[in-house]
């Protein structure tokens, strides 16, 4: 129908023709003079969002536009609601359920009768076997046809039927003695009375007892009653409890639903509970008609396949932009689709099930923030530190020695969502951070099963900078780390420095800062790469620090001794361990057998110039290794095993250069002081 086929203003006639359009595109498959039935509160509440208008000004429109055309909608008032109905031709015309021309009406009453010359022609006496004995309802025409005359009728509202049933007459041969016939059968036993079919077959007369006895029935009505069903009728309290038993719903897996209860309330006791059933039940399907995405589930069928051409867009893109890009970016900015289009969730899981399956892609986000990154990006955070080495390093994390959260509880950084955390030199040197227990309190889980690492991005206030930042999570033996920081440490931090990481506005954005304090200038530890040694270099920083764990000159000038060692020795901590104690700890031996004495602090900042390493580590180190011992004093005793004098190295201090480098904010400067 067009616009013109409408009444009312020009306003009312759009919108009828429009909710029409709707309607009819609802009921495609219908039939054409079907009804098709829609909600005023639906209509409204699609319109609203389509049009961005209130949803009670363009209910009171759409009500009022197809009231005005009640030629094609017909308005109808229910509990639910107004609804309007109509059809595919234009306007509902309800059926008509009078019976004018019924197969029955011409059974009794056809308009040529056949001549009857007798009745059993017409009723037949055989009957299956029945627990109750029925009435037969034979037309009056028939017994008007075999020439009786009909009796008066009898009412069955004592047996609960409201029609009525007709009784036949019976023959006068019959008349001398019909109380016998009728009372033995019915009163006694009326089940041998439908059982006799001698005397019908042999006289035609008799057939016309059975149906009198039949009708005799409503006098006794009892006995017919009591036999289909003797179960007695329950009680009221038993069917609360029947009805109590029926909303328990008992599931293979052991679990125990009362689905009487709300539904938050059961998704708030259940809720996991039931997820890993419904993902075990959803897995064990060999079909996989639905298909998962994270927490996600979508039918298969209705999947958008994107093919190669879609695949190489992506990449490209990626690629061009050169880092992880999210999922609504890749959306909008090649395909054009809108958040308010009707598909964009079904096409949003679409892109992220299929890239998920492709070898070039992977998925490094988090739940709420869905980043995808491919093969040819380049690594954040560098290659100075291999992945394997660094999870051999802090696979301490996950192997008991963490103690994180003794300063700050888990339930405390979810509630601030954020974390203080001191700055170590390899942290600093390398910018990475173990991922601990605390930062584990603060960072997302992985979302996949099979997620090896997250991309988050840091952002950093004080300098209007922001960096990618890589986060490994841990697998099996091998402990995660966040990698990516480099930059902001050596430019802005010393070691030592005091940093919180706080939670942004999105689940992949973080803010780092520090507090800031007066400029300080010291000579501090750092590593000169080319020569792959240790050194003291001037710093001048502008970070408060904690004094006792700034490796300065003046407090641990030998540290400039330890040796850089190759990562794949300092992912033995006991070797670690030795090393930092003939470097750092006080010879109390003699040269043929040393031994060395070393507090635990200045233990724990020299061995995190090397590797990271947590003070129960330390400690699990030094109480289950035989070479070391507790002094008397509180500190630690090593004692190496002997050596032979000649293959010992002697040990030799390098003279601090004439001209010491000046550096600022991490950059080394030719200035002269």
């Amino acid at each position: 129908m067009t616009v013109a086929s409408f009444q009312g203003s020009a306003s009312q006639q759009e919108l009828a023709a429009e909710v029409f359009q709707l309607m009819t595109t609802q009921g495609a498959l219908f039939a054409v003079d079907a009804p098709i039935r829609q909600s005023l509160d639906n209509l409204a509440e699609f319109l609203s969002g389509k049009y961005r208008r209130d949803r009670n000004e363009i209910a009171a429109d759409i009500d009022a536009a197809l009231t005005v055309n009640d030629q094609v909608f017909t308005r109808e008032v229910t509990e639910q609601g107004v609804l309007f109905i109509t059809s595919r031709q234009g306007m509902y015309v309800p059926r008509s359920m009078v019976d004018t021309h019924s197969f029955k009406q011409r059974l009794h009453d056809p308009e040529h009768p056949l001549p009857v010359d007798d009745i059993s022609v017409v009723v037949s006496t055989s009957r299956p076997a029945i627990t109750t004995v029925e009435p037969v309802f034979i037309s009056d025409y028939w017994q008007v046809q075999a020439g009786m005359a009909p009796m008066t009728a009898v009412p069955m509202e004592a047996m609960g039927h409201a029609s009525m049933v007709t009784a036949v007459p019976v023959s006068p041969e019959f008349v001398a003695e019909p109380e016998p016939v009728v009372v033995e059968p019915v009163a006694a036993e009326p089940e041998p009375v439908a059982v006799e079919p001698e005397p019908v077959v042999v006289e035609p007369e008799p057939v016309v007892v059975e149906p009198v006895v039949v009708e005799v029935v409503p006098t006794k009505p009892e006995p017919v009653a009591a036999e289909p069903e003797p179960a007695p009728v329950p009680s009221k309290p038993s069917r609360e409890t029947t009805s109590e038993r029926n909303s328990l719903v008992s599931l293979p897996e052991g679990l125990t639903i009362n689905l009487s209860l709300p539904v938050e309330q059961i998704l708030a006791d259940q809720g996991e509970r039931l997820e890993q059933i419904l993902v075990h039940r959803l897995d064990q399907d060999t079909l996989r008609r639905i298909v998962s995405f994270g927490r996600s589930y979508y039918p298969e069928a209705s999947v958008t396949n994107l093919g190669k051409n879609d695949l190489r867009r992506i990449r490209d893109y990626i690629l061009e932009r050169n880092e992880p890009l999210l999922d609504t970016e890749i959306i909008a900015d090649l395909y054009h689709h809108l958040p308010r289009q009707a598909d964009y969730e079904g096409f949003r899981f679409s892109l992220n099930y299929r890239l998920h399956r492709e070898k070039d892609f992977e998925f490094v986000g988090v739940e709420g923030a869905r980043l995808w990154s491919t093969k040819g990006l380049p690594p954040i955070g560098g290659k100075r530190v291999k992945a394997a080495e660094m999870g051999q390093i802090t696979s301490y994390l996950v192997e008991g020695a963490d103690n994180s959260l003794e300063l700050q509880s888990a339930e405390a950084i979810h509630s601030t969502g954020s974390i203080t955390r001191l700055l170590t030199f390899f942290e600093w040197e390398y910018g990475v951070l173990p991922f601990d227990a605390s930062i584990a309190a603060l960072i997302p889980t992985p979302m996949l099963p099979d997620q090896r690492s997250a991309v988050l991005r840091f952002d950093s206030p004080q300098h209007y900078t922001s960096y990618l930042v890589e986060v490994r999570y841990p697998t099996g033996n091998r402990g995660g780390w966040l990698q990516g920081l480099e930059e902001y440490f050596r430019d802005h931090l010393v070691p030592g420095a005091m940093i919180t990481i706080s939670r942004g506005a999105e689940p992949n954005l973080f803010t780092i800062s520090y507090e800031e304090a007066a400029e300080s200038s010291d000579r501090l530890l750092t590593l000169d790469e080319k020569k792959n040694k240790f050194a003291f270099a001037n710093m001048s920083y502008f970070c408060a620090v904690d004094a006792d764990q700034v490796p300065s000159q003046t407090r641990y000038g030998r540290l400039k001794n330890l040796k850089s060692l190759p990562m794949g020795e300092r992912r033995k901590s006991e070797v670690v361990l030795e090393h930092v104690f003939e470097v750092m700890g006080e010879q109390v031996g003699s040269r043929s057998e040393p031994r060395y004495l070393l507090a635990m602090d200045d233990l724990l900042l020299a061995f995190n110039v090397l590797r990271p390493g947590s003070r129960s580590l330390l400690e699990q180190l030094l109480a289950h290794s035989d070479p070391f011992s507790n002094h008397a004093d509180g500190r630690y005793l090593f004692t190496p095993a002997p050596r032979d004098e000649d293959n010992t190295p002697e040990e030799v201090v390098e003279e601090e250069d004439l001209q010491p480098t000046r550096r600022r904010f991490g950059r080394y400067s030719d200035d002269d002081e």
